[in-house]
């Protein structure tokens, strides 16, 4: 079952036109499913997506309001992941001297 992404006529006045709204509006993310039919309501077309990257076709605003909720795109908790350090508000002192080597060597790079 393929999910669909309303497109308003406002935005799109053509499916072909639609199928690219979305694209855009995902910067490429979410893409047409070509397998079902683009189904046109009234004042929107209903638009059957998917997503290479296996994340949901929700618009990208939904998953940020999702993200400041404390929730992934499926409505479970979001956790912190173990394996990227969290630099935080008080580093550790090597961590903190990590992190100025870390700049002062972009520094060098960028004047060069």
């Amino acid at each position: 079952m393929p999910i669909y992404r309303s497109v308003l006529k406002s935005e799109a006045t053509t499916p072909e036109a639609a199928v690219e709204f979305i694209r855009q509006d995902t910067g490429g993310a979410v893409l047409y499913d070509t397998t079902w039919p683009i189904i046109e309501e009234e004042d929107h077309f209903r638009v059957p997506c998917f997503s290479f990257d296996g994340r949901s076709a929700m618009p990208l605003s939904v998953v940020r309001s999702l993200a400041v909720l404390g929730k992934d795109e499926n409505g479970n908790e979001l956790k912190e992941r173990e394996e990227f350090e969290s630099v935080g508000p008080n580093p550790s002192p090597d961590r903190l001297d990590e992190m100025k080597r870390n700049s002062a060597e972009l520094q060098k790079l960028l004047k060069s």
